[in-house]
């Protein structure tokens, strides 16, 4: 009884160190990093990560978004969910008597695993009001797709 209980002790002293061994970035000291080749045209999908308000909005005015999915290259995730990605309001058409105000949106680059800032080619994101004469306002969560511009080598 004893020789199993010393053998289950020592095993069990080994499990911390087992998952904290996995746990271990990829990137060493000693070794290099793998880099993956994330191509063009590879498609993201975001979201806004902050209200909007027209009346409070410039154009040129920089919009956070976060990324709904992780991006995938060569099996490995290059770009994950929730990592922060950049953008600006391209234009805002003030209402006129039949047609409400309307600002757009377009993203510029996200941020990838190893912290590089990839550029997007986004879709334009339109965002209308209801009625003339009244702001336009939007709520967190507003979903725009952007697709990755140039080819670029990321280590995970």
């Amino acid at each position: 009884m004893k020789p199993i209980f010393v053998l289950t002790f020592a095993l069990f002293l080994q499990f911390p160190f087992a998952f904290a061994y996995h746990a271990q970035p990829s990137c060493q000291e000693n070794a290099p990093c793998e880099k993956v080749w994330l191509t063009a045209g590879t498609l993201v999908i975001l979201e806004t990560s902050e209200a909007l308000q027209s009346g409070q909005a410039t154009v040129g005015q920089l919009v956070q978004f976060r990324v709904r999915a992780n991006v995938y290259a060569e099996g490995e995730a290059t770009i994950v969910t929730g990592a922060l990605a950049m953008g600006r309001i391209k234009a805002i058409e003030p209402s006129t008597y039949n047609n409400p105000e309307t600002y757009k949106l377009e993203v510029m680059y996200v941020q990838a695993v190893d912290g590089q800032q990839v550029p997007l080619n986004g879709n334009e994101m339109s965002i209308r009001g209801q009625f003339s004469g009244q702001d336009v306002s939007s709520q967190p969560g507003a979903t725009i797709t952007a697709s990755v511009m140039n080819d670029m080598k990321i280590k995970v």
